[in-house]
C-alpha cells in the first residue's frame, strides 16, 4: 500500500517538511506528485491527481487546497480509495472563500461514498486558512472526524506524522 500526499496551491516546495515527515514516520511509500502552479483549475488538479492514484494508494492525504480538490472529487465519484486526511483545507462554498470552481456541491454529504473515511485537521492558529473553514466543513460533512489542533499553523508546524498516523488508526 501506499499514501498520496497532495500539496497545497503553489506549495510543493514548502509542504515537503510534511512529506518528509510522513517519509520518516510511515512504513508505506509516501507519493507527493508536484501539482501545476500554472493552471490552478480543478479540473487541471484532478487531472493530476487521477493519475497519481493507483490501485495501491488507499489513502490520500491533501493539504490545503489539495486537500480541497481531492474531497471535491469524492463527491464526483471521481476517487476510489477509502480515506482521505485533509489538513487545513479550505471551503471555497458561499460562506467560505466563494469561489465556485473549487466549491462542494450543495449535497456534498449524499454525493461521498458511505465508505469513504474523511477526516479533517485544522489549526486553531493557521494563518493562511482560518480554523473557521473547518467549521465550514464539519457542518456541510458530518459523518467527518473533526480534529481542530491548539498550534501548528497552516503547516500544522511539530508532528505531522502523529496526525496522520491517529487518523490512519480506526476512530474511536
Amino acid at each position: 500500500m501506499a499514501l498520496l500526499f497532495l500539496h497545497g496551491a503553489g506549495g510543493h516546495d514548502e509542504d515537503q517538511v510534511l512529506v518528509r515527515a510522513l517519509r520518516e514516520g510511515l512504513a508505506e511509500p509516501v507519493l507527493a506528485p508536484r501539482l501545476p502552479d500554472e493552471d490552478m483549475s480543478h479540473d487541471a488538479w484532478a487531472a493530476c491527481v487521477r493519475t497519481a492514484i493507483t490501485p495501491q494508494v488507499r489513502t490520500v492525504v491533501g493539504h490545503s487546497f489539495g486537500g480541497s480538490t481531492v474531497l471535491r472529487m469524492a463527491t464526483q465519484a471521481d476517487l476510489d480509495v477509502d480515506h482521505l486526511v485533509l489538513l487545513a483545507a479550505p471551503d471555497w462554498g458561499p460562506k467560505g472563500w466563494d469561489v465556485a470552481d473549487y466549491a462542494l456541491p450543495d449535497d456534498a454529504a449524499e454525493r461521498l461514498d458511505p465508505a469513504l473515511r474523511v477526516t479533517l485537521h485544522h489549526c486553531a492558529d493557521d494563518e493562511v486558512v482560518p480554523a473557521g473553514h473547518l467549521d465550514l466543513l464539519s457542518a456541510r460533512l458530518p459523518a467527518a472526524r473533526r480534529v481542530l489542533h491548539d498550534r501548528g499553523g497552516h503547516q500544522l508546524r511539530g508532528d505531522a506524522t502523529t496526525v496522520v498516523v491517529g487518523s490512519l488508526s480506526p476512530a474511536p
